[in-house]
């Protein structure tokens, strides 16, 4: 019976030790560790860190409206800014038994963005809700994301891009025409959610980019479950998991492994579905990003790795069709939203347009890249509302940052609003409006602080950035030749976080055809 018995306790035990070192031990050697180099923060707690004191922060945060011309770092990060108020630059917290280090030197967030073999992405030790989100080469890395970088390089070049333009003039026709049905109805102007038709609109163009396909009830009934499954995550207040929780028979687990296996269920058909006709473009021709995911499976003569490979394919048309979709929707409700209130710079972008563009009904990428004016508001929303707010890496191994030690497996958060709100990079009037601040570009804005990140910075830089500003300005100059944009009084003013800032009670404005 002893012989039984002994090793099992010594299993037991072996076991029990680690998970005390794991969850009390560790922490409080790293703490120890930090404040013996200067850096504050707050004391660890067991287990749980400060995930209950985050979670009330933004309970508080979300249960009232701001000023419109508030500033939306204390709703929409309301940690992040607390830590770095009461602890200063460089200051910590705890997530779960992780240390997390808030770090606001642009210059350290460019060394560290630089550095992806060192400095990973932080998707694989999330919730599991976000980690069906994220997956593919949202948290690969290494070789496997540098090859998987490499082959979707091409698709997003701006070159490659061009001939997307009149399929985004197509669906931008179709929620104008949604537009001109519901004012008519009301005598040429009326009050209309925005938000809603912006998200139909950049999830229909994503079908065309991705699959060269129209915008299906599949396809459709996907990306609104895709939706639902970003709520579910409760992306900033619940970033990390709690052990074990993804065993839980939850109901967020159960709808979340729903929502993903319908997702793989569309996905994986329209797969299957062009591997039976065997065609793709051509290597030089404009093949759409379902093509590009599936160049391996197009090869017969693979045999062994093909369900990885075809995993891997469904895992990228997730990630690119439901996070392509959402930063250009937000990016364009609130330029919608800003130019309701900003009726002088909407006037102003209104005269370019047509100057530019007149009555002419296809616009190419040339004539959007004539329209300065709309770069230049679509910058400065995209510096007041970035589509990545904070920017947070996993230290792959110890290192030494500026003066500080930071050990293997801590956390380092990056707050890009922050640095896109500084007085000290982009002068006094950095909390307001100005989009005049990008006459000159963007490194004379920020006063030469390289500071403007709002898809991130180096090799992972978001791959979609590109076409997200096609899309934008084609739908804007479009949207301006037609209807002047009037602000609601039916609008409240409350940004919140999903996977970028979108606004919590919808975006109604007034439009009236021109």
């Amino acid at each position: 019976m002893l012989i039984i018995i002994i090793p099992v306790l010594a299993v037991v035990l072996l076991w029990t030790w680690q998970i005390f070192n794991w969850v009390w031990l560790k922490p409080k050697k790293v703490e120890r560790l930090f404040r013996k180099q200067g850096m504050k923060g707050n004391s660890y707690r067991f287990l749980f860190g400060d995930s209950k004191e985050t979670s009330s922060m933004y309970e508080e945060a979300y249960s009232k409206p701001i000023g419109f011309k508030d500033d939306i770092t204390p709703r929409v990060m309301p940690n992040i800014l607390h830590t770095i108020r009461k602890y200063g630059n460089y200051s910590f917290s705890w997530s779960g038994p992780r240390p997390r280090v808030f770090i606001t030197d642009t210059g350290v967030a460019r060394e560290v963005f630089t550095k992806y073999r060192m400095y990973l992405k932080n998707f694989k030790i999330s919730n599991p809700t976000v980690r069906l989100l994220f997956s593919g080469i949202g948290d690969a890395e290494g070789d496997e994301w540098a090859k998987s970088r490499a082959r979707l390089n091409p698709v997003f070049n701006m070159d490659k891009l061009k001939p997307m333009v009149p399929a985004i003039q197509m669906c931008t026709e179709d929620t104008l025409n949604k537009f001109r049905e519901l004012t008519s109805k009301e005598g040429g102007s009326c009050v209309v959610d925005v938000f809603p038709h912006l998200e139909n609109f950049t999830s229909e163009v994503l079908a065309q980019l991705m699959f060269s396909s129209k915008y299906t009830d599949d396809i459709k009934r996907t990306f609104l479950e895709l939706v639902e499954l970003s709520n579910l995550a409760k992306l900033p207040s619940k970033i990390l998991t709690v052990p074990g929780e993804k065993y839980l028979p939850t109901k967020t687990n159960r709808r979340g492994k729903e929502i993903d296996r319908h997702a793989r269920v569309t996905f994986t058909a329209m797969i299957h579905e062009r591997l039976k006709t065997k065609k793709r473009a051509p290597s030089g021709g404009n093949r759409d990003l379902l093509d590009v995911l599936m160049n391996d499976l197009y090869d017969e003569t693979i045999t062994t790795g093909r369900q990885e490979i075809l995993a891997d394919a469904v895992a990228n048309c997730k990630v690119f069709f439901f996070a392509g979709s959402e930063t250009s929707s937000n990016l364009l409700t609130w330029t919608v939203i800003m130019l309701s209130f900003y009726e002088d710079w909407q006037a102003r972008a209104r005269e370019e347009v047509i100057q530019v563009l007149g009555n002419k009904k296809d616009i190419t990428s040339e004539d959007l890249g004539k329209l300065k004016t709309m770069t230049m508001i679509i910058n400065e929303m995209l510096r007041l509302f970035p589509p990545i707010m904070e920017i947070t890496r996993l230290v792959g191994e110890d290192t030494k940052i500026k003066e500080y030690t930071i050990p293997k497996d801590s956390l380092l958060t990056f707050p890009v609003l922050m640095f896109h709100r500084s007085k000290e990079i982009w002068g006094e009037d950095a909390g307001e409006f100005k989009p005049d601040r990008f006459a000159d570009g963007v490194l004379k804005a920020a006063n030469g602080v390289p500071a403007f990140m709002p898809f991130g910075w180096g090799p992972r830089i978001c791959l979609g950035m590109n076409f997200a500003m096609l899309e934008t300005k084609t739908f804007l100059a479009m949207l301006l030749r037609e209807f002047y944009i009037e602000y609601s009084p039916t609008y409240t003013h409350a940004p919140i976080v999903g996977i970028t800032i979108q606004p919590q009670f919808g975006a109604p404005v007034v439009l009236t055809k021109i």
